[in-house]
């Protein structure tokens, strides 16, 4: 039971991007515990939302969940869909490369925004999605030359739909972002490039 004063809640945004159909909202859904029947979920059409109310620390957290829309129509959203971005997850789907190789465009995109706007220090990272589904076509060598490629540290596997390691992941990010906004971040900042 959480007794905390959620009038003082901290706020804090993270976007989930990727191409359409690699279950960005089948993860965010599961982790806000609003995936009643996953089955149902249709592609989303711009930007859904979702909330997640969590206590950090003692600290009491409203994480927005902002999924992007994949298809390109949408990209020229962007710009406000990042506004006031704290943590970015990439996804790609495990049983097609295709949608690991097209997250270059959705890298630089975020990467074009974080230097126009001198934003130094978000963390990212990659999820592969679907996990439960299938023999994975995506190599672990495919995970470490795009990481190593885009400078992303950490990476997860996940299965949207079941849950599995859906939670290890926000943990992390929401951690990395609690640690980036305490400042103790400073000695690491690093500027956003283009590969």
């Amino acid at each position: 039971m959480i007794s905390e004063n959620w009038k003082t809640k901290k706020t804090l945004k993270i976007a989930i991007l990727g191409e359409g159909s690699v279950g960005k909202t089948t993860i965010s859904k599961k982790y806000s515990e609003d995936l009643s029947e996953a089955g149902k979920i249709t592609m989303t059409k711009g930007v859904d939302i979702a909330v997640k109310n969590l206590i950090h620390k003692s600290t009491p957290i409203a994480l927005q969940i902002w999924d992007f829309a994949g298809q390109k129509q949408f990209r020229f959203m962007i710009d406000i869909f990042l506004r006031g971005v704290k943590g970015i997850v990439y996804v790609y789907d495990v049983n097609d490369i295709e949608t690991l190789y097209l997250l270059y465009e959705f890298v630089e995109i975020v990467r074009s925004y974080f230097k126009e706007n001198n934003i130094l220090q978000v963390p990212e990272v990659l999820v592969g999605n679907k996990i439960d589904i299938g023999d994975a076509e995506v190599t672990i060598e495919d995970i470490y030359n795009f990481m190593n490629t885009h400078g992303i540290e950490k990476h997860f596997l996940v299965s949207g739909m079941y849950g599995d390691n859906v939670y290890p992941l926000f943990d992390y990010l929401v951690e990395k972002i609690i640690v980036n906004e305490s400042g103790e971040h400073i000695s690491a900042m690093k500027q956003y490039s283009l590969k």
